[in-house]
């Protein structure tokens, strides 16, 4: 039996914790997206990997997700604090881990 995973199951699949000191890069290239953490990270990931424009709007409009700046990174991050990723190209999405 083929059984087709929707983007979101695939999504899913592909998430990982990763350290903030490995997604400096993306921070410094522009590409790094950061979810709230009132909102599912993978729910997300999937209305920019489906090009959701209202979608993804209106979760701007409500500060649900935003580029990383200077000021959250100061607020949220240290080296070592852990946030759960995934890559939607060009993008990286992330969001501080809740545990």
């Amino acid at each position: 039996m083929n059984e087709t995973l929707s983007t979101k199951d695939k999504l899913n699949l592909e998430t990982a914790k990763i350290e903030w000191k490995d997604l400096q890069v993306f921070f410094a290239q522009g590409k790094l997206l950061i979810v709230e953490p009132s909102s599912d990270l993978v729910e997300v990931a999937g209305i920019i990997a489906d090009n959701s424009l209202d979608k993804l709007e209106s979760l701007i409009a409500k500060s649900q997700v935003s580029f990383a700046t200077p000021s959250w990174i100061r607020e949220s991050c240290q080296e070592t604090t852990l946030l759960w990723a995934v890559v939607v190209s060009p993008y990286v999405i992330a969001q501080l881990d809740k545990n």
